[in-house]
């Protein structure tokens, strides 16, 4: 008897000894902060993301002796998202060199005042949701440009996943093409040329690219909340014998109330940009507010996917309240595992010491095919994602519904 007890001593002692060592984190904190708008009206927006940082970093504390923690920031003021106060907040960042990465921000616009900063100290930033066109490329009309941004002499450190805005047009023609089957469409914008006119110029590119004909092609005059007839540019389309519309315009520009001018002139498929979305578009195009009219969206929507079904029980049994499941949880999320794995293999850089700013941001750069639950990364040399995912959606019985989603490249 008391022979067996010592053999199952032995026996337990053995077992014991073979599992793997738990990663203590004993060489050192390193934090990833996050900046969203997570006070006032737009909390619903950013809590979503923060809390996908949050979660990410909770599923991986420690990476080979490093402690991981996270460091979140509000950038609203007075309940609104506040370039000045997300500037404030990166200065606050970049003054802590335990700060190795940033997941955020949500705005666009925020984005625009915290590049400069963060690009100074060589800080990675990675946004989940930004589509701003100039916050990576110099386009006519990016005032400033995304060069005025950065230090010429630094390299670039802001990364996004979601797309710009100016492959919307790309995904669009592609869905034209493919799905709706269509190569004959009529394009116009309203003018602007840091959004509405560079969409509609990258759906007329990629169109002709695929073996598609633009038949009519035109650009109003940018006057917002101005009304346009669009009858004399529809009457042409339908001469030219065209099989859709492509509007690189919004509900306020006219992008919508061109489909109701096109009652009695013609019914083709009415395709446009992300900010169709808005219900306004459905209103604005009366009765001809069918399922002909479709947007792209510059993201993948997770909850369509099933892949993801068993994180995000996961993560509800985690995060319980209302506003830490939205939208963008799940991109926020995968910044922070883009930022985790980038981190992992920056410290393999440093010869498991503590990396630098710039041995991370290098890792990020040279991210390439890493799957996760919104997409599969990597980044060109702007810091866009090379195979962004987008989603498309159809008017049913009076609004927006899912259709599909598809990576898109340039």
């Amino acid at each position: 008897m008391k022979a067996a007890s010592w053999l199952g001593i032995a026996l337990l002692a053995s077992a014991c000894a073979s599992l793997p060592a738990a990663d203590p984190g004993g060489k050192g904190e390193i934090i990833i902060a996050s900046d969203n708008p997570t006070s006032g009206a737009q909390r619903a927006d950013g809590r979503g993301p923060e809390a996908g940082v949050a979660y990410a970093i909770q599923l991986n504390p420690t990476i080979k002796g490093f402690r991981i923690t996270h460091k979140p920031y509000d950038d609203s003021v007075n309940g609104a998202p506040d370039a000045q106060q997300g500037a404030q907040n990166f200065t606050d960042m970049v003054a802590n060199l335990k700060v190795l990465g940033v997941v955020g921000p949500f705005n666009s616009n925020v984005a625009r005042a915290t590049i400069p900063v963060a690009n100074k100290a060589g800080l990675v930033m990675i946004s989940p949701s930004n589509t701003m066109n100039c916050l990576t490329l110099d386009l006519p009309g990016c005032d400033p440009t995304a060069s005025a941004l950065r230090d010429a002499s630094k390299p670039n450190t802001y990364f996004r996943i979601a797309a710009a805005d100016i492959m919307q047009g790309t995904a669009m023609a592609d869905f034209a093409i493919d799905t709706l089957k269509i190569t004959k469409l009529a394009v116009f914008s309203d003018g602007n040329p840091g959004y509405g006119t560079s969409i509609a110029d990258s759906f007329a590119k990629r169109l002709q690219t695929r073996g598609g004909t633009v038949v009519v092609r035109q650009d109003y005059p940018l006057k917002p909340l101005t009304p346009v007839d669009y009858t004399p540019f529809l009457q042409r389309a339908k001469d030219a014998g065209a099989q859709g519309i492509f509007a690189g315009a919004s509900p306020p520009t006219g992008g919508c109330i061109a489909r109701a001018q096109s009652k009695g002139i013609l019914d083709v498929y009415h395709l446009g940009p992300d900010v169709f979305g808005a219900n306004q578009c459905i209103r604005d195009a009366g009765d001809q507010g069918t399922d002909k009219m479709y947007y792209v969206a510059p993201s993948l929507e997770w909850a369509q996917d099933s892949a993801n079904t068993t994180l995000v029980e996961a993560f509800r049994s985690a995060f319980t309240q209302k506003e830490d499941l939205s939208a963008y949880t799940l991109h926020g999320y995968d910044c922070a595992k883009i930022l985790l794995d980038a981190i992992g293999r920056a410290i393999d850089a440093a010869g498991g010491n503590m990396p630098t700013r710039r041995q991370v941001l290098d890792a990020v750069q040279s991210t390439k095919n890493l799957k996760l639950a919104t997409g599969t990364y990597g980044f060109d040399q702007n810091g866009d994602a090379t195979s962004p995912t987008i989603a498309v959606y159809q008017v049913r019985s009076g609004r927006w519904v899912f259709v599909k989603q598809f990576s898109v490249g340039r």
